[in-house]
């Protein structure tokens, strides 16, 4: 501004001194003034108009130059502080990036694509265990530390994305560290395309997800062993839901076939009993009735004991009680019964044989003769059952090593056979092998099974050979401790003949009516004098009573006090008093805590006559 009013007084100056030095030269000549003035008013009125026009038009150039530079001063200005702001902004950004990059761990790679030149940042090398200096630029340099497993997949990932099939580039992948080992990179970048199309640069960074990828395999492993684990407990839950719907179908042809297996037998003793009050029918008549209720009695009691070992099987509560027990006599004893209760004479066209391991009547073990009794009963039984013509054949033999020696047992017939597929179904609880077409076989289907685990309680192991049409053999083992041959009077047979015993005096404790009239009819012959106590404080009061008695048949199951309890306090009273128990339980515990109680013996109901007698005998 100073500038421009300046120059507007040097033209003021220049203009006044032209008209002082032009009045100045013509001052001493009058004549000439006046002649120039005159004739030159009009040129020096358009002088000085010109000259004004000229200083105005001077003046006004001069003002416009200065609004203009004041203009561009502004603009400037703005476009400087516009730029300052970008600088800033620019700095702040540069800032968040780096530290977004350095909170968020990541490694930067850029690559050239025109040049074929890469950048890795000091992060992006320090993943690997490198410093800055140590891992060189190079695209080389990374590719050679891919997994080789990886490599492929990594370079698919990367074309696919330069060829624009995919957005974003992205990949996981191995790479191997500094130490040797190899790490997890999370690899993610976005590529930049020319005016054409062309990719000519690609921008990524790398993340370390090693412990993140542990995490997710150990997540899978334990994901798979899971699903293994839910997949061998659904097989489980599958298999334990089909062999409870087998044992519901089991459970309810046995409960049908249980019906009918018990009424049988149970019409044969009803409709027969019957009979005999027939005044009509001859006395040889009466003993063919009595044989086949002896024999449906039979069939009743091993149905009942079949059921309650089953079910103690099942418990737990099935015990073993071994004791010397002489093997031949056993098994003379068992094959004697049958050929006795299924008239196998010798016009039967089935024969019954015996096969004897060792000869010697008095070849005793160590074992639980009862159990190896029933395992007899039953294998010699479902032989018996399933031959119609030809031979059953139990026998044995021994087996010596030279760490044990056991004895195996084998019980083998010409019957009909089981198919090789039901063989490992044959020891099943309620399984029954029977061709329903031809023939009606009768049966628990609980023989073999409570067999097997007879067998196995006394520590052998039962098994089969068998051919439909041809015959089986079921084979069983015991192991053995010491063979012994001592025991003479395990053979000595028991003395069933009726003796007069009319000078004694026998106590029978029983409740119920007609066990009472059984006991009382069957031992009528001996003339022996009977008294009869219904409860067992009723025994004991008349054994306090009466010094005459000899003899105490013991109920254990009786009201107000029971036998158990009587038979303890009748030997306070009388130590010397023989005390039988009358059981209808007969199980090998239960005989065990009537023994314990004070009684010298046992028997289990129902009670056969002979047996009565003979157990009677030893005391009277």
């Amino acid at each position: 501004m100073k500038k421009v009013l300046f120059k507007i007084k040097i033209v003021a100056f220049t203009n006044i001194s032209v008209l002082f030095f032009t009045t100045k030269i013509f001052a001493n000549n009058p004549i000439q003034i006046e002649n120039i003035t005159k004739s030159n008013t009009t040129l020096l009125i358009y002088s000085s108009v010109l000259i004004s026009v000229i200083f105005i038009l001077y003046v006004i150039a001069v003002i416009k130059k200065f609004i203009f530079k004041k203009k561009s001063n502004e603009v400037l200005k703005k476009e400087t502080d516009d730029h300052v702001k970008t600088a800033q902004s620019l700095k702040i950004s540069k800032e968040r990036f780096d530290l977004a990059m350095k909170g968020s761990n990541d490694g930067l790679w850029d690559r050239d694509l025109i040049n074929n030149t890469v950048y890795y940042s000091e992060r992006w090398k320090s993943m690997l265990g490198f410093a800055d200096h140590e891992f060189p630029d190079s695209i080389k340099a990374f590719e050679e530390r891919i997994h080789p497993d990886d490599s492929e997949q990594l370079m698919n990932a990367f074309h696919n994305h330069l060829n624009k099939k995919t957005d974003f580039y992205e990949n996981k992948f191995r790479i191997k560290h500094k130490g040797g080992h190899y790490i997890w990179i999370h690899d993610r970048g976005k590529a930049i395309f020319n005016g054409e199309g062309k990719p000519i640069r690609i921008v990524g960074t790398h993340t370390d997800i090693s412990e993140k990828q542990k995490i997710e395999d150990e997540l899978h492993q334990y994901q798979a062993h899971l699903e293994d684990k839910v997949n061998e407990r659904t097989q489980e839950l599958k298999r334990a839901k089909e062999k409870a719907e087998e044992s519901d179908r089991l459970k309810s042809a046995f409960l049908a076939n249980m019906s009918h297996e018990i009424r049988t037998p149970m019409n044969a003793i009803i409709g027969f009993s019957d009979l005999l009050i027939d005044p009509d029918i001859t006395e040889e008549q009466k003993h063919d009735i009595i044989n086949h209720i002896n024999k449906s009695s039979n069939t009743l009691v091993y149905l009942i004991d079949d059921i309650i070992d089953i079910a103690k099987i099942e418990a737990g509560q099935l015990k073993i009680n071994k004791t010397e027990s002489n093997i031949n006599q056993i098994i003379l004893d068992v094959c004697n019964s049958f050929i006795e209760t299924n008239n196998l004479k010798e016009n039967s066209p089935v024969k019954l044989k015996l096969k004897k391991g060792i000869k010697s009547d008095n070849f005793t073990i160590n074992t639980d003769p009862v159990r190896f009794q029933q395992i007899l009963i039953n294998l010699i039984g479902n032989a018996l059952k399933y031959t119609d013509k030809g031979f059953v054949e139990c026998g044995y033999l021994v087996k010596t090593n030279e760490n044990s020696s056991s004895l195996e047992f084998y019980v083998s017939d010409t019957g009909i056979g089981i198919p090789k597929e039901k063989h490992k179904h044959i020891f099943e609880r309620f399984s029954k092998i029977e061709d329903s077409k031809t023939k009606l076989y009768r049966g628990t289907g609980l023989g073999l099974t409570i067999t097997k685990n007879l067998v196995e309680m006394l520590g052998g192991e039962i098994w089969i050979e068998s051919k439909e049409n041809v015959g089986s053999t079921f084979y069983f083992s015991i192991p053995v401790d010491e063979f012994k041959g001592q025991r003479e009077d395990v053979i000595k047979k028991e003395d069933e003949s009726i003796k007069n015993w009319e000078s004694n005096t026998i106590l029978i404790a029983e409740d119920e009516e007609s066990n009472y009239r059984v006991l009382q009819m069957a031992l009528r012959r001996t003339n022996v004098n009977i008294l009869r106590a219904k409860n067992g404080q009723q025994a004991v009061d008349i054994c306090k009573a009466n010094k005459k008695i000899n003899l105490v048949l013991m109920d254990i199951k009786m009201p107000e006090l029971n036998g158990i309890e009587a038979a303890k306090e009748i030997k306070q009273i009388r130590p010397e008093l023989p005390i039988i128990a009358q059981t209808a339980y007969a199980m090998a515990e239960d005989i065990e805590i009537t023994l314990a109680a004070g009684c010298c013996d046992y028997l289990s109901k129902p009670i056969k006559t002979k047996k009565l007698i003979s157990t009677l005998n030893k005391y009277l």
